[in-house]
């Protein structure tokens, strides 16, 4: 929940993201060189905001996707040049829980880019519709079959 809350404040007050995560980090050099896929939802969240404030180059934005109170949320954090900045976090729409990210390959912090985090949250949003489609085809045809 803490992450959820500290978007919403640096959306709403217009405040340093940078400021706002400064804390956020990795408690193990490692962790800088494990693949992204072979963590947990939190080291992921870590890595990429990490990535973007440490590495994002300026005038780029990206979406970071993350989990608090149960719900799947994602915000859109940018560099406007001078600052980063975030966008209002938002629900993810989805049926079903949905994945947060599809990572191919052996991505780390050190060869993270804001094309290969489009990328893997372009995939797993494929993947998320597919699974509605499927539960929604099954969900039909159980109230088919009830007729």
């Amino acid at each position: 929940m803490e992450i959820l809350l500290m978007l919403q404040d640096s959306y709403r007050n217009r405040s340093n993201v940078k400021k706002m995560f400064c804390w956020i980090g990795f408690d193990d050099a490692s962790k800088l060189r494990k693949p992204i896929k072979d963590m947990n939802k939190e080291e992921q969240f870590s890595c990429i905001m990490n990535w973007i404030i440490h590495k994002m180059p300026k005038r780029e934005a990206v979406t970071i996707r993350f989990e608090a109170l149960g719900l799947d949320y994602q915000a859109k954090i940018g560099h406007d040049g001078q600052r980063l900045y975030v966008n209002k976090p938002s629900l993810i729409p989805t049926i079903t829980k949905p994945t947060l990210y599809d990572w191919e390959g052996e991505e780390t912090y050190h060869t993270l880019t804001a094309n290969k985090i489009r990328n893997s949250i372009q995939r797993a949003d494929q993947m998320n519709y597919q699974r509605e489609q499927e539960w929604k085809q099954e969900f039909t045809e159980i109230l088919t079959s009830m007729e």
